[in-house]
């Protein structure tokens, strides 16, 4: 069985401070993931019995001119300074603890516990502290207390308050506190609440829950749910492969809580003490620089939430094809006390979209269904709204029927998300009332408008072709959707160039589509692949040709890999290799109208610069470039356009007029380190990286090292000529304006990153330099024409991170290494192994992006992977592809 990683909770005296031992800080991340049974039973019985005391007494232990708290004000507003302070509310045992120190590491800013706190001030736990001196004095001692942390945190931090702090008068202070700061209400599900507090009755916790819930959403303008993790046993793991450390059970957590943070912090342009209180979501991806909303001919897959509630969903094979993910809810009656939604129903909302944004990198697109159709009533609608808001989708409907005066509210409280004007009506196209709302959604402030309306005939295509027109013309600067809906009007709604509202793949044959049809009118009935296809069978886009050029091309899987990807989204493109010993032969391609790109591998990747007109800023910072890209449309001035511009003429076919190129190696190679950095080796200013080579991959993987944040990095190669070439090109970048504003490392707190070369293995580790927790092998693993294989493995002086890390050896061809081995063997187990075949998807997912204009399906492109590899020799090896296929599902999107 596997078993549920859950939270302990401890002092945050030691985890916050970045001087502390490595040794403290294993043990850290350690008891995080240990059991609760290490915790003691009897104060963690005596504090949940707090927590419900607490809010329920509040009313007779606090004078009777307290103010009762109130719900908050319709109007939030959900935009804060860059650094104002986090908090996270819960009850005990939803892991608030966990996701503060992952906060704490990747937004560089301090924890602060309230009940550490209380513990300083009085020398007692709150359980103790009401137990002596009574329920009155201890709400009195715990609104003095978060008064003062509130006041005195106010900014760069990350502040954890348990449910037990507020009672009555906190959550006044908590709801003032929530006008000018993100405070985010973290939920869990009653099972690992149950599992990790241990002795507490099923029925009394889940009757704590649906009483505390209301409270702390009250108090609270954002929230989290905190999906648990689990952990393989070792009877799931083959006999010959180390368990994967317990702490590798947190990293989705620790993903999808970033990814929440970067959607609901403002961006903050200069780094201040504390850093950037934004932790970037998937930069360096060529789709994550263009707005969805901008690009044209992209797929929105509507799921409705009913059909995410199970626990066996698979949510990437879902959204293949998509460039986002529509979460389709119906309204349902509200709770008859309260007039709010019921705690079951909030619950499972904020459950799917966690499940959503941890299993895909496509946006979310919130969408309740308009009240106006159903039976539940306008405010069951706003509420549904309103709770969505909590969750940071990256775009939300909003019925423009429901009144201006409702719209501009719900619009001035949507904080980072996009607002998506929303109307689906019975009347013609010809209408003027479509004219009107989209002039009202403009002036409001929407960020998009959708039209939709249920087609009678298919020449209703006609008309709405001639609204689009008439709105273009008028308006090109917000993004219009606008298509017929049912069966008449599959046409119109491929030829819809925003966020087309699709299907997935298996929907339409199930015996309840006509069901799903009448209770959502808006469904569609064409799947990503089906309107992908209808555009390229209509000519709106064309056949590409793309290709990998290189000196030894015969054991490349990216041929598989991309056909594999083009296939799953109905696209027709064609990916061939071409080996040779000059680059004449891209000269070649470039002429054909059909050119769609191509992949340099070596010896190229430097010389091919001299042919491309323009470069990515990665590009021109690394000094190579793995990827082509063609231009077939300039600028007045003949210059190369924008992103945007380049990507509306992906897949179309034409004259090149220029080349544009692209290198994705530090894209691939930065995801890795994520993906194997354990939370207790997440990078921070004292982090250290060995580099070992000096050729072209060696260059990306420093260049990813400094995107991460790395500020110390050796590199070690037999020739130190090279080493020291390197750390000279990479001391220029950093030490220029351009280098500055284009790595964070480079100006995070103040100092330069630092670089030092060995001379030899036998050196000893520098001095000034932590031990490496990132250790990168960008040598070759197999032979080369008449050169062997250097069989290169870490001398053991250069191994002494007591905390382990992330080894990466970026060969893929010879996969049973020296290096793997001393890995494998490590009698720690804290380090992580990953090779060619875990770095290879990853940079090919973003070639997909440029070659295509759409997100790659990553799950069949990592899988094709590992089915087309081949070793030296041309033997597959079913076993290992059976192991790493098994722990795909696992992965990080």
């Amino acid at each position: 069985m596997a078993s549920a990683a859950v939270g302990t909770k401890r002092s945050f005296a030691a985890m916050s401070e970045d001087n502390r031992s490595p040794t403290s800080t294993l043990s850290t991340l350690h008891d995080v993931n240990m059991s609760a049974g290490l915790y003691s039973r009897q104060r963690l019985m005596t504090n949940i019995e707090e927590s419900l005391t607490s809010m329920t007494s509040s009313a007779r232990s606090t004078p009777r001119h307290t103010p009762v708290p109130t719900s908050p004000p319709s109007e939030i507003r959900r935009i804060f300074e860059p650094d104002a302070s986090i908090v996270l509310i819960g009850m005990r045992g939803t892991g608030k603890s966990t996701l503060a120190i992952i906060a704490s590491m990747a937004c560089r800013r301090r924890v602060v516990d309230i009940d550490d706190l209380f513990q300083e001030a009085t020398g007692f736990s709150t359980a103790k502290y009401r137990k002596q001196f009574g329920a009155a004095n201890h709400n009195l001692r715990q609104e003095e207390l978060l008064r003062t942390a509130l006041r005195a945190h106010d900014k760069g931090a990350i502040i954890v308050c348990n449910g037990g702090s507020l009672e009555r008068n906190g959550q006044l202070l908590m709801q003032e506190f929530a006008a000018t700061h993100p405070v985010i209400h973290i939920v869990r599900d009653l099972h690992s609440i149950h599992d990790y507090l241990g002795g507490v009755e099923l029925r009394r916790l889940r009757d704590m829950l649906a009483f505390s819930a209301p409270i702390l959403r009250r108090c609270s303008n954002y929230e989290f749910c905190n999906i648990s993790e689990h952990a393989p046993s070792r009877s799931s793991t083959p006999s010959d492969q180390p368990i994967a450390p317990a702490f590798l059970t947190l990293k989705r957590a620790q993903r999808t809580f970033l990814k929440f943070l970067s959607l609901i912090l403002t961006r903050d342009t200069t780094d201040g003490p504390v850093g950037n209180a934004n932790p970037p979501l998937e930069p360096g991806y060529p789709l994550s620089d263009v707005a969805t909303e901008l690009r044209k001919y992209t797929c929105a897959v509507q799921v409705p939430l009913s059909d995410l509630l199970g626990e066996d969903v698979d949510i990437q094979t879902l959204e293949y094809g998509s460039d986002a993910f529509e979460l389709v809810v119906d309204p349902t009656d509200l709770d008859p006390h309260s007039q709010r939604l019921r705690t079951e129903r909030a619950d499972d909302i904020s459950n799917c979209i966690s499940k959503i944004r941890r299993s895909t990198v496509v946006p979310i697109l919130y969408h309740v269904l308009p009240s106006a159709s159903k039976d539940y009533s306008r405010g069951s609608y706003l509420e549904h709204i309103r709770h969505g808001l909590r969750m940071a989708p990256e775009f939300i409907s909003i019925d423009l029927s429901i009144g201006t005066d409702t719209v501009a509210e719900l619009i001035a409280s949507r904080g980072r998300s996009k607002i998506i004007g929303h109307v689906h009506a019975d009347k013609s196209w010809d209408h003027r009332s479509w004219s009107n709302y989209y002039e009202t959604a403009v002036r409001l402030g929407c960020d998009v408008v959708r039209f939709t309306r249920p087609a009678k005939s298919v020449d209703d295509d006609a008309s709405v072709h001639h609204l689009r027109s008439k709105i273009h013309a008028r308006n090109s600067t917000v993004p219009l959707i606008c298509h017929n809906t049912g069966r008449a009007g599959r046409r119109s709604t491929c030829f819809n160039k925003h966020l087309t509202s699709v299907i997935p793949e298996p929907v339409r044959d199930k015996p309840d589509f006509a069901a799903r049809c009448e209770r959502n009118p808006e469904t569609s009935w064409l799947t990503a692949r089906e309107v992908t296809q209808a555009l390229y069978s209509t000519f709106t886009f064309d056949m590409m040709k793309i290709h990998l050029i290189g000196a030894r091309t015969q054991y490349s899987l990216s041929p598989a890999m991309h056909n594999a990807g083009y296939a799953a989204c109905g696209m027709p493109h064609q990916f061939k290799c071409v080996q040779t010993s000059t680059l004449k032969s891209l000269q070649e391609f470039v002429h054909d109208p059909n050119f769609g790109g191509c992949i340099v591998i070596q010896p190229f990747k430097i010389e091919v610069i001299s042919l491309a007109d323009s470069l990515s800023q990665h590009a021109r910072a690394i000094g190579a470039v793995n990827t082509l890209i063609p231009v077939r449309h300039l600028n007045g001035d003949g210059s190369v356009p924008g992103d945007l511009e380049l990507f509306q003429e992906r897949c179309q076919s034409g004259a090149v007029q220029a080349l544009h190129g692209d290198n994705t190696e530090w894209i691939g190679i930065r995801s890795c380190i994520r993906r194997g950095l354990s939370p207790a080796n997440a990078v921070r200013p004292t982090t250290c990286a060995l580099v070992v080579g000096a050729g072209g991959m060696a260059r990306s993987s420093v260049y990813a090292l400094l995107q991460l944040g790395v500020k110390n990095i050796v590199v070690f190669n037999r020739t130190l000529e090279k080493a020291e070439d390197l750390v000279v090109h990479f001391t220029r970048l950093v030490s220029s304006s351009a280098g500055a504003s284009l790595v964070p490392s480079a100006t995070i707190q103040g100092s330069r990153p630092m670089f030092h070369t060995m001379k030899s293995r036998d050196d000893p580790w520098p001095e000034g330099f932590r031990q490496p927790t990132i250790v990168l092998s960008c040598i070759p693993a197999d032979p080369i024409d008449d050169n062997p294989a250097p069989h290169f493995t870490l001398p053991e002086q250069w191994m002494k991170s007591s905390t382990g890390g992330v080894v990466m050896e970026l060969a893929y061809r010879t996969l049973n290494t020296p290096l793997m081995n001393q890995i494998r063997e490590e009698p720690s187990r804290l380090w992580t192994f990953m090779d060619g075949l875990d770095w290879l998807p990853e940079q090919a997912f973003a070639q997909f992006e440029l070659f295509t204009g759409k997100r790659a399906p990553r799950r069949i492109m990592r899988e094709v992977v590992l089915q087309a590899w081949r070793d030296e020799h041309g033997n597959a090896d079913p076993e290992m592809v059976e192991r790493r296929m098994k722990a795909i599902d696992d992965q990080e999107p």
